[in-house]
């Protein structure tokens, strides 16, 4: 039993028998076996997941932050958007991620990101299905791809479109270099250029040393020759991640940003996954089923070397802390545990004798197989959403956004001024910093900047609680935005009370400017 990293010497050199002869490209396009069927369905279904929604609640206001560094104003220090938080220091260690996202946007529109979620998603498991292949050759085509499809279903409700997307893309390639050090010992020098990308576009970014550092483990405990060269390319890929605008500090940004409290209070994906939705239940339940398969395999071959259990053990561990880790654990365990199962007991870093020559069946392909997948490519060019009617209240492709109220949007845009305030659900705040950016928001998602105070306002503001009229008084807000119905309890309060007037209502929101405006 190896760590994700591990890709033997001998597993370059697996038995005849393990892998069919070669196919002709026009046969395997025209007449796909059932396993290269398979394969395809692991990189092609998670790009058509990417292409039904897009949520806007981490990535509106990356667009237009990305807009301004594009448009030369440089990258942002200080909170300009936010009453609340107006002037406080904003440590934007997502800056490259936003360029990407707003260069995309400028080229594509709505589109556009949608098909780049697409790509990235394909490309990212498409590199867990060769690091699972590269880790166990004997695997097999299929159950490399099931493993595979499980991962991304595993971590689906983690890959929203924004700057964790990139650094996901970043841990998969990390992830199969590493897997295949052995079978391209050159390839593992790459790791720190990886590391300086990730680290201008996502926190995730101390992945990448953490892996490299799993993967000397696994070298150290196999007494490879190849164990001092993992450890330079380890201390390299740490080094590497201090090329940022930042250096040291996007690491303090990315230690504080996960022990904050009002982040870990307030935001759901920073909190531990439970059994009560579909997040928690897909996790808990594949730890449950790793957790049964470590105790056959261990039965099975009497024993598991530790750096594959400390593997498991951490990245599982970084999951149960929060949902947004959820994204990490899946590829991790898919590996790992092909790994586990299909990589011969006996095998060691000195390559084994040549194989004795075996007779192998030519494999047959089916049409019906070249039907399913052409099928598949064809609904994926239905569901780009260029197809779709536009939104007029969003600008975009009709249902293709979350955590952007049409109507609510309609409204603000006619009414809202330069001048105004807006008391706004923290979930909007993105969406009409990018949508109507002349005023200024309440909240929004870059939850580590505002204040606690001001989150206290909003708590007694939204529960229409003790004082919440005099809140809105001494913040300066003119024009208040109430997520829900009438019947909620601020749309409630500001109904009762004289010195506002509801301008706009549907089932999404309302909308109450001063009596005196």
């Amino acid at each position: 039993m190896r760590a994700p990293g591990a890709a033997e010497a001998a597993s370059s050199n697996p038995p005849a028998s393990s892998n069919p002869p070669a196919r002709p490209l026009r046969e395997r396009l025209l007449r796909p076996t059932l396993p290269e069927l398979w394969t395809f369905l692991a990189i092609v279904l998670p790009a058509l997941a990417a292409l039904v929604r897009v949520p806007t609640l981490d990535l509106a206001y990356q667009l237009r932050a990305g807009a301004d560094i594009l448009a030369g104003r440089g990258i942002p220090t200080t909170d300009a958007w936010v009453f609340t938080s107006a002037g406080r220091p904003w440590l934007d260690q997502q800056w490259g991620a936003q360029v990407v996202l707003a260069a995309i946007f400028d080229l594509g529109g709505w589109t556009g990101l949608a098909v780049l979620r697409a790509a990235i998603l394909a490309i990212a498991f498409g590199l867990v299905l060769l690091a699972v292949r590269w880790r166990a050759p004997g695997i097999g085509a299929r159950p490399a791809a099931w493993l595979t499809i499980a991962a991304f279903i595993v971590a689906a409700p983690a890959l929203s479109l924004r700057p964790q997307l990139l650094g996901v893309l970043g841990f998969a390639l990390t992830l199969a270099l590493l897997t295949g050090r052995r079978r391209r010992p050159g390839l593992i020098w790459l790791m720190p250029a990886i590391a300086v990308a990730w680290a201008n576009v996502h926190g995730s970014f101390v992945l990448a040393p953490a892996l490299a550092g799993l993967a000397w483990l696994e070298d150290v405990h196999e007494r490879s020759p190849r164990a001092t060269r993992m450890l330079l390319v380890t201390v390299a890929t740490g080094a590497a991640t201090l090329v940022t605008p930042f250096g040291l500090e996007g690491w303090r940004y990315a230690a504080t940003l996960s022990l904050n409290s009002d982040v870990r209070t307030r935001i759901i994906e920073w909190q531990p996954p439970t059994l009560t939705d579909i997040p928690g239940i897909l996790f808990w339940s594949s730890v449950a089923l790793v957790v049964v398969a470590v105790v056959v395999i261990a039965r099975r071959r009497g024993t598991l070397a530790w750096p594959a259990l400390l593997t498991l053990v951490a990245f599982g561990g970084l999951a149960a802390t929060a949902v947004r880790g959820i994204a990490w654990w899946p590829p991790v365990a898919a590996v790992t545990l092909a790994g586990l199962a299909f990589t011969p007991k006996t095998e060691r870093y000195a390559a084994p004798p040549p194989p004795l020559p075996q007779p192998r069946p030519v494999p047959r392909g089916s049409p019906l197989n070249a039907l399913i997948a052409a099928a598949l490519i064809v609904g994926g060019v239905a569901l780009l959403p260029v197809w779709r009617a536009t939104d007029p209240g969003t600008g975009a492709p009709n249902g293709l956004l979350v955590f952007a109220p049409s109507g609510v949007t309609t409204k603000l845009r006619d009414i809202a001024r330069p001048a105004d305030r807006i008391w706004n659900p923290q979930p909007w705040g993105s969406w009409f910093e990018f949508a109507i950016p002349a005023p200024a928001y309440a909240f929004d998602s870059l939850i580590e900047v505002i204040p606690t105070d001001a989150w206290a306002d909003g708590d007694i503001v939204t529960t229409a609680g003790a004082g919440w009229s005099s809140i809105l008084d001494e913040r300066g807000v003119t024009i208040v935005v109430a997520e829900g119905d009438r019947t909620t309890p601020l749309a409630s309060a500001l109904a009762n009370d004289e010195g506002w007037r509801l301008v706009y209502a549907d089932g999404e929101g309302t909308v109450w400017v001063r009596a005196d405006r």
